[in-house]
């Protein structure tokens, strides 16, 4: 009897002491990332694509070069939806277009589709 009593107490010492340290570990990890899906939905090779992003403690830069004709490439920012990023297209006849994204939005994964005419964004469900 006072073995089962002695058993059942370790492994609620164990089962507590396993819930605090995935809660302790839960604490120090980064946010989840924003996942960015960019997409060429033209018929020529994009040169770059630059993606920026921020907030009070940090500011990053991300360059995506060569992105072919219906080639699909995918970021990840350490960012939270809704804050907005901007997305600059440079064409190979060396025309440039940008608009900031995901502005008020909260969606976790975004499509960003280059065409000729222009970026557009969608939420990926």
């Amino acid at each position: 009897m006072l073995k089962a009593k002695k058993t059942r107490y370790i492994f609620m010492l164990l089962l507590l002491g396993g819930v605090a340290a995935y809660y302790w570990f839960a604490l120090g990890k980064p946010v989840k990332p924003l996942y960015v899906e960019l997409y060429n939905d033209t018929d020529q090779l994009i040169p770059s694509v630059i993606i920026e992003h921020g907030n009070a403690n940090l500011q990053e830069k991300i360059t995506v070069v060569q992105l072919k004709s219906k080639q699909r490439r995918y970021i990840m920012l350490n960012h939270k939806p809704g804050m907005g990023f901007n997305i600059a297209v440079n064409y190979p006849n060396g025309e440039k277009t940008e608009i900031c994204a995901g502005k008020n939005k909260n969606y976790w994964s975004i499509r960003g589709t280059i065409t000729k005419f222009g970026i557009y964004t969608t939420p990926i469900r």
